[in-house]
């Protein structure tokens, strides 16, 4: 026995010392990757042959068991077919409806046939017994309640706190969402069911609109939404991770995405990409509550929430591959799953269809919008790989692993190269870096799992058909989704961690405890230090465009007058960017050509001076101040420099009435 706890405590030591120096390297010698890698692999040679050695007395902790399911009430066919015939009714007047007529209605009656079919589902109860159970369940959980509530305040506070101003830019692609949002509310308020900006479907867009309504139709009011979705996001982690690992996971898994300077990120951006780890999280919670309940209403919400996700960001749409991949699986190696769930599963697969019916009759007559943006980012579609290979004489497959490397590397060595983002870190921190290998070999270790298995298909699907078959990886916006399973797979790490500290070493639960605490806690002042003390004053998001149109928006915002903006910008840059189209709506601006460029379209451009003039001048473009400075005397220049390195940003020149 000892002679097993001493190997046992070298293969440890040496697998967590190789980790530490592995993701030393990547993060401070980065010139010396290779090296990283090395040492990387002899830490998951070290974790693999410790877990072998666990293997004997992990066995019988498998699985979960499925208890068995009891009879209910036959289905209300009125609520199936009446709210099924709503829903296809909504989508078929939307389709033929014109785009300029009020929409309203249609909203509504889809809203009242998918309330109405998902009715049928719900079971028989007595309203009298349901305030005691209530209680009762509230009183027995009180402790986790509580605790609950406070890591959602914290969630919120980190996600919430001066949206106006953090990130300080407001993004090109958030300005042309919400000005979108904003159009589509009207009134009369436009289609839901169809797609707008980039194949995106408008739904998300009213979402958005509506929560401006409520919270301000500023840069605060646009980003609302998202944080209000990522701290949902921080519940139904944590409610996942419990319904699969047990409750100390959960507790591990949630306070990581709290803190995750990441997810943080995307919940304070006013577009719809963080909405996929919400969708994806609840809607496998329901699937795995249906599986040990039988209960078919919780195979209903669960097929509810994967058509509601292609309502959303294109990353959602990876849920219903995800459930389907898993399915398959049981199938697969329990004979019998398909006869007891059948039925069940095509509850799920039912309502996932009515729910999304109305954007499937849009996409069926206008078919292109459906692969419009795979189509553009996809190596293959795109013939970004074939251009590669030219250029580089390089062959497919090792253009494919190079991706590949990209992808999977993105958590520790890899940083974001777009502008979504584009952190100084890696999208984990140097601790949740090594605590995510960890996770990821443990679970890998013990794949036959259901719980493990769902959790990897999670990951791997979003890693390769997110990032590793789409250009430009690892571009952040593109893989929400992980966000969670991330989190999940820093909490299992974690946790093994210390059940292995608490065999090899000795030293009591409350020690190790205390361990993971210390963690935790280092973990949250790494991420949160990251991206509001090192990320945020640079002003990298949005790229400089967004800086300057942020500066300028916010000038011209303030500005109570009809003076009129010329924006001697082009082509660098142009007046409908979508930064300046929602700071600066209800101000009349046009772009002014390069000079010669008015003569050759046979335009000329006369500024009304009676109404008074601005005229901003971005650096490429600044020779031209003197010209106009000499037209329209008696004006007044103001250099406008950036607060991130004191480099100018535009000069304003206003002449006034």
């Amino acid at each position: 026995m000892k002679h097993r706890r001493v190997v046992s405590s070298l293969l440890l030591g040496v697998g967590l010392g190789f980790a530490l120096l592995g993701q030393f390297y990547f993060a401070y010698r980065r010139e010396y990757v290779r090296d990283g890698v090395f040492f990387w692999c002899a830490a998951i040679l070290s974790f693999g042959l410790l877990l072998r050695r666990m293997e004997q007395r992990e066995r019988g902790r498998l699985g979960w068991r499925l208890p068995s399911w009891g009879s209910r009430r036959a289905l209300r066919a009125l609520g199936v077919i009446g709210g099924a015939g709503l829903v296809l009714l909504a989508g078929w007047l939307a389709r033929w409806r014109p785009e300029t007529t009020d929409f309203s209605d249609l909203l509504w009656l889809w809203l009242i046939g998918v309330a109405w079919f998902l009715l049928a589902f719900v079971p028989s109860f007595s309203v009298k017994e349901v305030w005691p159970r209530l209680t009762y369940w509230l009183r027995s959980h009180r402790v986790e309640l509580v605790g609950l509530m406070v890591l959602l305040l914290v969630a919120l506070a980190v996600r919430a706190i001066d949206l106006e101003h953090i990130p300080a830019n407001l993004g090109g692609d958030e300005g042309t969402q919400g000005v979108a949002a904003l159009e589509l509310l009207g009134p009369p308020l436009g289609n839901p069911f169809s797609t707008g900006w980039f194949s995106v479907p408008t739904m998300s867009f009213l979402a958005y609109g509506l929560v401006m309504r409520i919270f301000g139709e500023g840069v605060a009011g646009l980003r609302a939404l998202s944080a209000l979705i990522g701290t949902l996001t921080v519940l139904t982690t944590f409610l996942l991770a419990r319904e699969l690992w047990g409750r100390r996971v959960a507790w591990l898994a949630a306070i990581a995405l709290t803190c995750s300077h990441f997810h943080v990120h995307f919940s304070r951006l006013g577009s719809n990409q963080i909405a996929d780890g919400l969708f994806i999280t609840l809607a496998l919670w329901l699937l795995v509550r249906g599986l040990r309940s039988r209960r078919g209403i919780h195979f209903a919400l669960a097929g509810a929430v994967i058509g509601l996700g292609w309502y959303g960001y294109f990353g959602a749409r990876l849920i219903g591959l995800v459930v389907a991949f898993y399915l398959a699986w049981r199938v697969a190696v329990e004979y019998r799953l398909l006869a007891r769930y059948g039925p069940l599963l095509l509850i799920l697969l039912g309502v996932a269809l009515v729910v999304v019916a109305p954007l499937l009759f849009y996409y069926a007559g206008h078919p292109d919008a459906l692969v419009a943006r795979s189509r553009q980012v996809s190596i293959f579609a795109s013939g970004w790989l074939e251009r590669e290979q030219e250029i580089t004489g390089r062959s497919a497959t090792s253009l494919v692993l190079q991706q590949f490397w990209k992808s999977i590397s993105a958590f520790n060595y890899t940083l974001d190269p777009t502008f979504w983002y584009r952190p100084t870190i890696p999208l984990l921190d140097f601790i949740s870096g090594v605590l995510f290998i960890v996770g990821l070999l443990w679970a890998m270790a013990r794949i036959r799992w259901p719980a493990n298995g769902l959790l990897l298909l999670w990951f791997w699907l979003a890693l390769i058909l997110g990032w590793v078959v789409t250009e430009n990886p690892p571009s952040s916006m593109r893989l929400g989704i992980v966000a969670p399973a991330l989190a999940v797979l820093v909490g299992l790490g974690l946790n093994w961690l210390m059940a292995l500290g608490l065999r090899v070493f000795g030293g009591g639960r409350r020690f190790w405890d205390g361990v993971a605490v210390a963690l935790l806690v280092a973990v949250a002042v790494l991420n949160l230090h990251c991206y509001f003390v090192v990320y945020t004053p640079t002003r990298v998001y949005g790229n400089p465009t967004a800086e300057v149109a942020t500066e300028l928006g916010r000038y011209l915002a303030q500005r109570d007058d009809d003076y009129i903006v010329y924006f001697h910008a082009p082509p660098f840059m142009y007046w409908g960017f979508g930064t300046l189209q929602f700071m600066t709506r209800g101000v009349e601006g046009m772009d002014v050509p390069l000079p010669g460029e008015e003569a050759e379209r046979g335009e000329s451009l006369e500024p009304d001076l009676g109404r008074g003039a601005r005229f901003v001048f971005l650096p490429e473009r600044l020779d031209e101040l003197e010209a106009v400075r000499a037209q329209y005397p008696g004006g007044v220049d103001t250099p406008v420099r950036s607060s991130a390195d004191g480099r100018l940003l535009y000069v304003l020149y206003e002449v006034r009435r």
